[in-house]
């Protein structure tokens, strides 16, 4: 007899510093009936030996189960996961993220009560301390987006088409497990982290009118790990799986998207265009024309009603209108992050990790601390420790 009421998957990789942090919130939950899967891609790291602890060693744990082989990706991991998942409902954690203890006690009550095929959660965005900064946990950003969403009852994507775009966030959340195998539900098996979340958040959004909204958050997503996906940012990669994400719509549920169209441009632009125009990536000649014909799904009415504030909306409408106000990304050489007058060094941009910057007067005094959160929210401290401006696109 089945007796896991929860399976959770772990995706691992180069999250050594992080792993066992992750492990043991997911083994110390006030539910016990949990079987935990870890897919460890198999690097040569300290990962193989913080699993042999859990799986045989000291910290061993018969709810644990381990997968040791290249999977070809974050996808192809996950998929695995979900393929020998014995649990009611699944749950994915990422592997440098940690959960508080009552996370599935909580849920699977919740998701049991109502029948749920998905209930989905706010989290917690969480920066470790460092030499340069404190230990810091905050909202996550949307949170005055989803004020709305109802509790206690069922709801389809249609009612609510808020949640198409704020972050997809697919471990925040669990998902009958017997509804992804009717729906024949897997994430995109694309190379690497490939930021195959979006994909998988519509596609289990979208073909269910039974969602939960439970507004309590549980997860920790951290912002300061240096090898994420988020981190190293590709904008390529994201173009196309916006490419795979119209053609799951066009496909699927083609009925839906004029429900969709307003609030999937939010979300493509803070992929895409916000990063182009705000932070200069360069793109190459078959990341425009996608973006062309992606842009083509979208009408200028859709772009209209979106939720995007109103200087986003105008720069999308005039990339609708024109797309060739693109070209000039095509491979554009990245600014040595310096501006002069008259030959002299005026301001200068330092990094001190992938998501905090000063900003030197003159190239020597520190002037403004600049730190980017999730989707481009960008936050301005005076000296580094008055805060000043927060803005977001």
């Amino acid at each position: 007899m089945n007796t896991f009421k929860i399976s959770v998957i772990v995706p691992v990789y180069k999250v050594e510093k992080y792993l066992m942090q992750c492990i043991d919130s997911i083994l110390n939950q006030s539910l016990n009936e949990i079987e935990v899967i870890l897919i460890d891609e198999g690097d040569i790291d300290e990962c193989r030996a913080i699993i042999d602890m859990y799986e045989t060693g000291i910290k061993k744990d018969k709810r644990i189960k381990t997968i040791h082989e290249k999977n070809g990706g974050y996808g192809a991991s996950v998929n695995k996961g979900i393929d020998i998942a014995k649990g009611e409902y699944i749950s994915i954690i990422e592997s440098d993220d940690f959960i508080k203890s009552d996370m599935y006690e909580k849920l699977y009550s919740y998701a049991k009560n109502l029948n749920a095929d998905v209930v989905k959660l706010p989290y917690f965005e969480y920066s470790d301390k460092t030499s340069d900064s404190n230990e810091e946990i905050l909202p996550c950003f949307f949170m005055d987006e989803v004020k709305d969403l109802p509790v206690n009852k069922l709801f389809s994507i249609e009612e609510y088409p808020i949640l198409a775009s704020i972050h997809p966030s697919i471990w925040a959340a669990i998902y009958k497990k017997s509804y992804l195998k009717e729906k024949n539900i897997r994430l995109l098996e694309a190379k690497g982290a490939g930021y195959v979340d979006n994909h998988f958040r519509l596609q289990t959004l979208c073909q269910t009118n039974k969602i939960a909204w439970y507004n309590e958050a549980f997860n920790y997503y951290r912002l300061t790990n240096e090898n994420a996906s988020t981190v190293l940012y590709n904008v390529s990669v994201f173009i196309k799986r916006w490419e795979d994400v119209h053609k799951f719509i066009r496909e699927k549920i083609p009925e839906k998207w004029k429900i969709l169209a307003p609030y999937c441009i939010k979300e493509e632009y803070a992929n895409i265009y916000s990063k182009l125009y705000l932070c200069g990536y360069s793109i190459t000649n078959e990341d425009f024309e996608i973006i062309k014909s992606n842009l083509e799904n979208y009408s200028t009415d859709d772009i209209k009603k979106s939720p995007l504030h109103n200087q986003a909306k105008r720069l999308c409408l005039a990339i609708k209108k024109n797309p060739n106000k693109l070209k000039k990304f095509i491979n554009k050489k990245v600014s040595n992050n310096k501006v002069l007058l008259f030959g002299i060094k005026l301001f200068e941009i330092k990094k001190i990790d992938s998501r905090r910057f000063w900003l030197l007067l003159f190239g020597i005094i520190p002037l403004f601390k600049y730190k980017i959160s999730v989707h481009s929210i960008k936050k301005l401290y005076l000296f580094g420790a008055i805060p000043f401006m927060k803005l977001q696109y």
